[in-house]
């Protein structure tokens, strides 16, 4: 319950139909399935909603949260339990109503948005302009803002316009205690253009690799690099209905790229980057897409028990699909000649799309956003794994024994059988990154699987510690069990959150906060090989856990 004084304190701040304590209300921010453990699919109630409509109100909230001892956790878009409340006596921050995009300089190539600026509005805008942004994979309705300073997030545009964390320029950033941080060029003289100066930077303080996931404070403005569009300014389909067509852009092509096995995959697809070939690069996990888009079909039918369905999707298992994208039909053909020569050298074959009727829809959904959000329906529930970016052969490398692990636990009931397909990849900035996570489906009433959660987090992040990659999703008890492990680098975000939130204001439990570890449930070959791990890597004033 929040006290009568503190929810005056709130209404004073945005006005009192702007804020609610009513139940329903709460309940309904408090339902969220995506990522979350809980068969039962709720997180936190929060103790009351406030939506704020500028700057001044967000620092208004969170100075009240300060004097009355209340927790907040901001919320933009939303995408699942990770935007919830993860602890009680939270006040949610909902962000809609700061929903503008300020500012478009197309000759600087950035744009200011605020935190409910969705992906497909800013793209509606900018494609006018001969520009583009990068949207992460859980699609056009998704906050950039968000996935820029708080959250992770990849897609495969990233081949040409990078990760979230490298596309951030000026911020404007309220810290837990209320007070205004402004980040970059923007904190000297009011331009956007640089995040990274004068003086020195705090683009990792703000959110590190995988963001703080709004246990720092709250940013409600920020401006993000722009991309060049040689596309139609303003898409306009044809037909209506189930005949509806959105032209191909004549100076884009979409292929499917298939090889024999994962070394000559690996090989071509860097080979093809590295001549900045490419506007998107994906890798596909086919028996994933096949989960999440037909789940009712395969649950009723024995279709992933047959043999035959088996041995297709491992011949599908190393398929890429290649979106390319020039300025002028010249170099196009360069660029269709480069990648049929280095498919045909490492083995493979490709298909045409425009063959089978199929390159409008993909290349569209793709280039605007509205394919990804069906891995993030509910009708089945993932996890995932990994989520790591390395150099590219090592991902596809790391990829056999994601495959592996996920085989087993399928075996075991653990999860949905999808066929323990290899996982998606996305190439990263012309080959110099590449991202690759093992998601695996799960039903949320089946009691197995939601047991099994943990302990195949565990096997994935071990893992990972071998191949020394970073530990994977902020959960506490990774945090717990493998920060040790990664130089004690909970240490630093638990100094750094004291430094800015010294009233402990902010919702840190995916940030700071950890959990004992129960090892229980764990294989006991897997606790041999992580103590094993501790005695080896651990810093010498951290002994196993007991």
């Amino acid at each position: 319950m929040i006290s009568d004084a503190a929810y005056k304190a709130l209404e004073k701040a945005v006005g009192p139909e702007n804020v609610s304590r009513e139940s329903a209300v709460m309940d309904g921010y408090a339902w969220q399935p995506l990522w979350n453990e809980d068969p039962e699919m709720w997180v936190n109630r929060p103790i009351a909603v406030v939506l704020p409509g500028s700057t001044e109100e967000v620092q208004a909230v969170v100075r009240a949260c300060n004097e009355h001892g209340l927790k907040f956790k901001a919320l933009s878009t939303g995408w699942g339990a990770l935007a919830g409340p993860r602890c009680e006596g939270v006040v949610q921050i909902d962000l809609r109503r700061m929903d503008r995009i300020l500012e478009i300089d197309d000759k600087n190539m950035y744009m200011v948005v605020e935190p409910h600026a969705c992906g497909g509005q800013i793209i509606a805008e900018i494609m006018r302009m001969g520009l583009h942004t990068h949207i992460i994979s859980s699609g056009a309705a998704s906050s950039p803002l968000a996935s820029a300073t708080s959250c992770a997030g990849c897609a495969c545009d990233g081949i040409v316009m990078g990760w979230s964390s490298r596309n951030v320029l000026g911020v404007e950033w309220v810290l837990p205690n209320g007070e205004l941080l402004k980040l970059g060029t923007l904190g000297s003289n009011n331009d956007w253009f640089c995040g990274d100066g004068p003086g020195p930077s705090l683009r990792g303080i703000m959110r590190g690799r995988l963001g703080a996931m709004g246990g720092n404070g709250v940013f409600t403005k920020c401006a993000l690099k722009l991309y060049h569009w040689s596309g139609p300014p303003v898409p306009v389909p044809e037909g209506m209905l189930m005949d509806t067509r959105l032209p191909l852009p004549e100076t884009a092509k979409v292929y499917l790229l298939f090889f024999p096995d994962r070394k000559s995959l690996a090989d071509a697809t860097h080979a093809i980057t590295l001549e900045g070939i490419g506007y998107n690069a994906f890798k596909p996990g086919m028996g994933s897409l096949l989960i999440v888009t037909i789940p009712q079909l395969l649950s009723k039918t024995s279709w992933m028990k047959s043999k035959g369905i088996k041995r297709m999707l491992a011949d599908l298992n190393f398929m890429f699909l290649e979106i390319l994208m020039a300025n002028t039909k010249e170099e196009l053909e360069f660029q269709e000649m480069v990648v049929r020569k280095e498919v045909s050298d490492n083995g493979g074959f490709l298909l045409d799309l425009d063959h089978m009727g199929m390159s409008e829809m993909i290349f569209w959904t793709f280039i605007l956003g509205s394919v990804y959000p069906i891995f993030f329906r509910v009708a089945g529930m993932f996890i995932t794994a990994y989520g790591q970016d390395e150099a590219h052969h090592a991902m596809v490398a790391a990829s056999a024994d994601g495959e592996e692990i996920k085989k087993k636990w399928i075996e075991k009931g653990g999860c949905i059988d999808d066929g323990a397909d290899s996982g998606i990849h996305f190439l990263c900035e012309e080959s110099l990154l590449s991202h690759y996570e093992e998601p695996w489906e799960f039903d949320h009433r089946n009691r197995k699987h939601a047991e099994s959660i943990w302990p195949m987090e565990m096997e994935f992040t071990t893992m990972q510690i071998e191949r020394c990659m970073e530990s994977g999703f902020p959960n506490p008890h990774i945090r717990k069990f493998f920060s040790p492990l990664q130089g004690n680098y909970t240490v630093w975000q638990k100094k750094i959150a004291q430094a800015i939130d010294p009233s402990s204001a902010a919702d840190t439990t995916l940030y700071t906060d950890e959990e004992e570890i129960d090892l229980s449930d764990i294989d006991p070959k897997l606790v041999e090989k992580l103590l094993s791990l501790y005695s080896r890597m651990a810093w010498k004033e951290t002994g196993p856990p007991e």
